[in-house]
């Protein structure tokens, strides 16, 4: 019994003297900012299962825009409710897998996502119509936020089109 008892006082004297040096890594933790709890919610209104266009288009300031850069087109004020419902219609299970998160002290927001989705319905594009193919697709994404008082000034939207195409057929009415 004495070597039990033994152990056991010296396995709490090694445990509580490690205790100082875990706790500053414990204590860098980084806490989820206003602008990226901002961020989280507007993904969360733009998935299929929960989609809310208006509460989308009210966390963006008057003056604010979304800019798809690989097709180049660019939606300011109520419409960026626009390509959120689009993406929708095209893939009703859309959904986007969010990787990590990186906040800047001048209220920036950079988000590394996964689209994923199968395309089930027609989607619209500046050269035509992306007809539905039903083929699933999971595409790398970075998506760069800009928040002023709380509400997103810009949000650019770097899509690997080309892997979105790749598994689609060529556009109709091209």
């Amino acid at each position: 019994m004495k070597n039990f008892h033994r152990r056991s006082i010296l396995t709490g004297i090694a445990t509580a003297s490690a205790i100082p040096l875990a706790w500053p890594a414990y204590a860098k933790a980084p806490a989820l900012t206003a602008n990226e709890a901002v961020v989280r919610e507007l993904y969360r209104v733009a998935e299929a299962k929960s989609l809310d266009a208006d509460k989308f288009v009210s966390l963006f300031r008057d003056d604010g825009y979304f800019l798809d850069v690989s097709s180049g087109q660019r939606w300011a004020g109520k419409q960026v409710r626009e390509p959120v419902i689009g993406l929708i219609k095209a893939y009703p299970d859309m959904h986007r897998e969010l990787l990590k998160f990186y906040s800047t002290a001048d209220n920036v927001v950079v988000v590394e996502l996964k689209l994923q989705g199968t395309h089930r319905g027609d989607l619209p594009l500046p050269d035509g119509v992306l007809s539905a193919t039903n083929k699933k697709f999971d595409v790398s994404c970075c998506d760069v936020w800009h928040l002023k008082d709380g509400k997103v000034k810009s949000f650019h939207c770097y899509t690997n089109l080309v892997a979105v195409l790749k598994a689609d057929r060529p556009l109709a009415g091209a």
